[in-house]
C-alpha cells in the first residue's frame, strides 16, 4: 500500500497545472533578463550567451522565430490590403477612363506612323506586324485579347491561352504568357501571401549566410561560427522588431505621408546603429576597424540581399 503511491503514473490535474506555470514563468523570466541588453545594449546579449550564460537568457532561435512570426504576419496584413486597395483601384471607372483614351491615344500615333510619309519613317513597316522583334512575349493583338479576358471569369486559362495562338512561338514564351495568364486570373493576395510565405524562408537561409560573412571580415579572431551565428539571429530579430513595430503603427495609427517618411528613416536608422554597436561590443575591435569591417560587411549583404529578393520573387511567380 505505502509503495502504490510512488508507482502511480497518473498525472494529476494540480501537478500538470504547475509543470505548465513553471514552464511559463521559466521562460517569462528568461524574456524579463533579456528584454534590457537585447534592446539597449547591443552585442551585449551575444557576449553573454557566448559566454555560456545560456540559462539566463532566451534561448536566440527561439527568440527569432516569436518576433520573426510577428514580423512576417504584419508584413502579410499590410501587403494583402494594399493589394487589395490596389485592386479596387485599379477597377475604378476613373482608371478604366484613362485606359480607353491612353489605348486610343496608342493606337492613333501606330496609325500615324504607319501612314506617314517614306521619308519620315526610316525602318521596315513589316516591323510593326513581326511577331518576335516588336513585343515579348505577346504581339500587339495578343495583348488586346489579353486584356479583353483576363477578367473574365467565364473564359478559363486553358481557353484563353490557346486563343492567343502561340503554337510557334518559343517553349519559354508559351511557358511565360501562361504564367502571366495564371497570375492574372487567380487571386492576387493568395499570390502576395505565397510571397511573404516565401520570403521568411529567405530571410532564414540567409541567416547563415551573414554569418559566413561575420566568419570572414573576423577570420583571425579564431572565432567559431556557431558565435558568428548567435549574432546573426540577435542581429536579424532586432530588426523583424523593430521594422514589425513600425509597419503595425503606419498601417494602423500614423497615415501622414510625412511621418511616415521620419518613421521609416527612423527605422532604418536605428537598426544601422544598433548593428554597428554591436560589432563594436562583440568584436571589441577599435573604431577604424570596427567601421571598415561593418561597412564592408553591410554592402556585401545588401547585394546579396537584392539579389535574394529578386530571386525569390521569380521563384514565387514560377511556381505560383
Amino acid at each position: 500500500m505505502c509503495g502504490q503511491q510512488n508507482d502511480d503514473k497518473n498525472v494529476s490535474f494540480k501537478e500538470l497545472s504547475r509543470d505548465l506555470f513553471e514552464n511559463f514563468f521559466s521562460f517569462d523570466s528568461r524574456l524579463a533578463h533579456t528584454f534590457f541588453p537585447f534592446f539597449f545594449k547591443p552585442g551585449e546579449l551575444t557576449k553573454k550567451y557566448n559566454e555560456g550564460k545560456r540559462f539566463t537568457y532566451a534561448n536566440p532561435i527561439r527568440l527569432y522565430i516569436i518576433v520573426s512570426f510577428f514580423y512576417f504576419f504584419v508584413l502579410n496584413i499590410v501587403m494583402g490590403d494594399l493589394t487589395r486597395e490596389l485592386g479596387q483601384a485599379l477597377d475604378s471607372p476613373e482608371v478604366d477612363s484613362v485606359q480607353n483614351v491612353f489605348q486610343k491615344e496608342m493606337e492613333f500615333n501606330i496609325d500615324s506612323i504607319k501612314n506617314a510619309p517614306p521619308v519620315m519613317v526610316t525602318f521596315d513597316e513589316d516591323s510593326l506586324e513581326s511577331s518576335e522583334d516588336v513585343s515579348w512575349p505577346l504581339e500587339e493583338w495578343q495583348w488586346k485579347m489579353f486584356n479583353q479576358y483576363m477578367d473574365d471569369s467565364s473564359v478559363s486559362e486553358e481557353a484563353l491561352f490557346d486563343s492567343l495562338k502561340l503554337e510557334n512561338r518559343h517553349a519559354l514564351t508559351r511557358l511565360t504568357v501562361k504564367q502571366i495568364i495564371r497570375i492574372y486570373k487567380r487571386d492576387k493576395e493568395l499570390l502576395v501571401s505565397q510571397i511573404v510565405k516565401n520570403l521568411s524562408v529567405m530571410m532564414f537561409v540567409l541567416i547563415p549566410v551573414f554569418a559566413m560573412l561575420l566568419k570572414l571580415m573576423y577570420i583571425r579572431r579564431k572565432t567559431l561560427y556557431i558565435n558568428h551565428l548567435i549574432h546573426t539571429i540577435h542581429l536579424h530579430t532586432f530588426a523583424f522588431f523593430v521594422y514589425g513595430i513600425i509597419m503595425a503603427l503606419m498601417h494602423w495609427l500614423v497615415h501622414s505621408d510625412n511621418a511616415q517618411e521620419w518613421m521609416i528613416t527612423g527605422s532604418l536608422f536605428t537598426v544601422f546603429i544598433y548593428t554597428f554597436f554591436s560589432f563594436k561590443r562583440v568584436y571589441g575591435q577599435n573604431w577604424k576597424k570596427t567601421i571598415l569591417k561593418f561597412w564592408i560587411t553591410s554592402w556585401l549583404y545588401f547585394y546579396i540581399l537584392v539579389f535574394a529578393i529578386i530571386a525569390e520573387l521569380l521563384i514565387s511567380l514560377l511556381i505560383f
